[in-house]
């Protein structure tokens, strides 16, 4: 059901579908959006008066905003209207605030099984007792197609300063780790704001094995993944360092070895586990590095079962920072070409990642993982029960499987005139009834779609 409605009236979940005024003149890239965050409703105030909404397509459905229905076909008093607001406005409140509690008490028992051993790393340190740890549970402040533009600059400077301290390394020179440090202060700013821009951007791009641009996209993910779990900026720019240098030491290898062809024999594999210890070496030379981050990149080859190096430590032993990086570099090995294997889609590579758990890595992790990317996380191109084909935009928290989806193909497999966002947490329907949902992932450029034409200037 659509309504016409005055933007005094908007709410958070509303599904805006057009406005007074031609989109061009507004800040809005995509026509038809789920309104969700403060800027995007402060801009409908400033540059609309009435906005035209779909109740069926927003979040809860029609039922839950049956009272903007009961107002806009039969006006009533102001005052009849304000007292039916506030019982819907308390309950969704209500709601989100129990959603929110529980989501801290999983996050706190994850901490606490790795209390033991982050306290007594900490103590061995330092002789002042270890911090209590806030967990923060972030908000996005703007939406993907805002963050973009800052993101794309930020993830090209990241690539850059990259390059330049990888230049550095194999010179023997000293690397500027003051460029370094800077570059990830503006990769966690804009996790924080939205992290969804920078894991489009990792999606983007094409993945060669043997580019250290793949540091990038570990770094993005260790972010993300921070972030998800509720760690302040501090511990976010030690997991992103962390994840640029993970593989830094490879640097040290020979070339043939990196650019091998099929699996290593025991020996080459051996040679190949030796880059953890020359990556401490390299950051042993470097200024002011966190002892978490040379934790992490000690740690990211070690797994849950002891069956890794160079320490065979064993679950939560290897710590809460070791174990979300091993699982990041597993999966980003997964999702990028291999000599040995093609890539993975991100379905087939979080189902891996499951099918290891226990044995590999941390199942609680593993499982925060796949809520913190989603099934089909953002850049995915899908394509629905509908027969529509889209790309992933935005993730639900709770509901993995109902992500936002831009519409580019019809059932036909033609091009809307106009791509069109559609949220499947809003349980949107055919025309016969049927809910629609995901069908499949299909593999990038899939009918000549390329992703970076819809958000990227």
């Amino acid at each position: 059901m659509e309504l016409r409605i005055h933007v005094t009236d908007l709410a958070f979940g509303l599904f805006v579908t057009d406005l007074d005024r031609p989109w061009l003149d507004t800040p809005f890239l995509l026509q038809g959006f789920l309104l969700e965050t403060q800027q995007q409703l402060d801009d409908l105030v400033e540059y609309c008066q009435y906005v035209d909404v779909d109740l069926a397509r927003s979040t809860g459905g029609a039922s839950r905003w049956r009272y903007l229905a009961d107002r806009y076909a039969n006006p009533v008093p102001e005052q009849t209207a304000n007292a039916t607001r506030p019982l819907i406005t308390i309950q969704n409140e209500q709601q989100v605030q129990a959603e929110r509690r529980e989501r801290l008490n999983i996050l706190r028992e994850l901490r606490h099984l790795f209390t033991f051993w982050r306290r007594r790393q900490y103590a061995s340190s330092h002789p002042e007792p270890a911090r209590d740890e806030q967990i923060i549970l972030y908000d996005d402040s703007c939406s993907l197609e805002q963050e973009l533009p800052q993101a794309t600059q930020i993830h090209r400077a990241a690539e850059e300063q990259l390059d330049n301290f990888v230049d550095a390394i194999r010179a023997d020179l000293q690397p500027r780790t003051e460029a370094i440090h800077e570059v990830v202060d503006s990769m966690v700013d804009s996790i924080v704001r939205n992290p969804n821009a920078l894991i489009w951007l990792t999606q983007l791009r094409q993945r060669d094995r043997y580019s250290y641009s793949h540091a990038v996209d570990a770094a993005v993910y260790l972010l993300a993944f921070g972030r998800h779990l509720g760690y302040g900026k501090q511990d976010l720019h030690n997991l992103g360092f962390a994840g640029l240098m993970l593989d830094i030491g490879k640097l040290r290898l020979p070339d043939q070895l990196l650019h091998r062809e099929g699996r290593f024999s025991p020996g080459e594999f051996m040679l190949m586990k030796t880059h953890v210890q020359h990556s401490l070496d390299i950051l042993n030379q470097l200024d002011e590095v966190d002892p978490d981050v040379i934790d992490t990149v000690a740690r990211h080859h070690e797994r849950h079962d002891g069956s890794g190096y160079p320490m065979k430590l064993r679950g939560e032993a290897i710590g809460i920072f070791g174990s979300m990086a091993g699982i990041v570099d597993c999966f980003t090995a997964l999702i990028s070409e291999r000599a040995y294997s093609s890539s993975k889609t991100i379905y087939e590579a979080l189902q891996l990642l499951y099918k290891w758990s226990e044995r590999y890595f941390h199942p609680a992790l593993v499982e925060q993982f796949a809520q913190c990317i989603g099934i089909f996380p953002v850049g995915a191109l899908v394509e629905l029960s509908c027969g529509d084909v889209g790309i992933v935009i935005s993730q639900s928290r709770t509901r993995r499987l109902k992500p936002k989806v831009l519409l580019i193909l019809g059932p036909d497999k033609l091009p809307h005139a106009r791509p069109q966002i559609l949220d499947l947490m809003s349980n949107p329907t055919t025309v016969a009834n049927i809910p629609i949902n995901i069908r499949r992932e299909l593999p990038l450029g899939s009918y000549g779609i390329d992703p970076a034409e819809y958000f990227q200037g």
